[in-house]
């Protein structure tokens, strides 16, 4: 009796191994080629003034996640200026080829790329899932004319759009924006960074939940807001549109999961939450 009730109380991620049905999927994680990543890292540290936990690298990414039981990593990067593009989506394209049991690739593009359409057509001829966007660095907003332009080119290929939304220094990423991009693209699933909102977590929800194309992942969030906050918010959006993340290199996968489950949740809540959403957003059922 006294292990079945050490086994119930058990966290996911630490019972996953005695376990092959509990999965746990990392939906937004960002990597660099080794040579630019402290570069890269120390970069987002500054821009967020915040110590950053990990070094960006690949091969920590996958060390890591492996010992936190992460089964799958959601990776990608962004191209701050469309010159980027062609280097950044070659490297994440040459990720996922190299692990194609642990990894999912969004490729990345700019609004402003001359041959946006081109470059979506070879990120679908690559495999690669969706788009990441960051519309703080890539300094446009996220109801832009050619912002909308390219969700409207997404979704006509089936991509989806992984945004990070919101930050309260900055008017790019507002919540509201998305919500009036998904108003005139509604045949666009986005996934909404941060619980929707980025420093203003209890002002996204009031526009983004409630819509059956926009999912938030948990990615730096549960490092500033309460359990509690986490909690209501999650319910606001409803978990079966919710998707555990850690985003890294900022913050510790192990540390993340550690937060997370710290989360009053059902046991049917965590499940979707840690990989039931995402493989049926993605397609993907690691062959089951």
């Amino acid at each position: 009796m006294l292990f079945l009730c050490l086994f119930v109380i058990m966290p996911p991620f630490m019972r996953q191994k005695g376990d092959i049905r509990m999965k746990i999927i990392d939906s937004h994680v960002h990597i660099y080629p080794d040579k630019i990543a402290h570069k890269a890292v120390q970069s987002i540290g500054d821009f967020y003034q915040l110590n950053m936990e990990m070094d960006g690298t690949l091969a920590h990414v996958l060390s890591r996640s492996a010992e936190a039981g992460i089964t799958r990593s959601l990776v990608h990067s962004v191209a701050l200026t469309w010159e980027r593009t062609e280097a950044i989506n070659n490297f994440i394209v040459a990720s996922v080829q190299a692990h194609p049991d642990r990894l999912t690739g969004f490729g990345s593009v700019h609004p402003d790329h001359p041959q946006m359409e081109k470059v979506l057509d070879g990120i679908v001829d690559a495999g690669l899932k969706g788009v990441k966007l960051h519309p703080d660095t890539q300094f446009f907003h996220l109801d832009d004319p050619a912002a909308i332009r390219l969700y409207e080119a997404m979704a006509e290929r089936g991509l989806i759009l992984l945004a990070h939304t919101g930050d309260h220094r900055y008017p790019y990423s507002q919540p509201e924006r998305m919500a009036r991009a998904l108003d005139k693209v509604p045949s666009l699933t986005a996934i909404c960074a941060h619980f929707g909102g980025w420093s203003i977590w209890n002002q996204a929800w009031k526009v983004l939940a409630g819509r059956s194309n926009v999912y938030v992942d948990t990615s730096s969030s549960l490092y500033a807001i309460t359990p509690e906050e986490a909690v209501k918010i999650i319910h606001r959006y409803g978990a079966s549109q919710v998707l555990f993340a850690t985003d890294m290199p900022m913050w510790d996968p192990v540390k993340e999961l550690e937060r997370f489950n710290r989360l009053d949740l059902t046991e049917e809540e965590r499940e979707l939450i840690l990989y039931k959403n995402f493989e049926r957003l993605m397609g993907e059922t690691d062959g089951e």
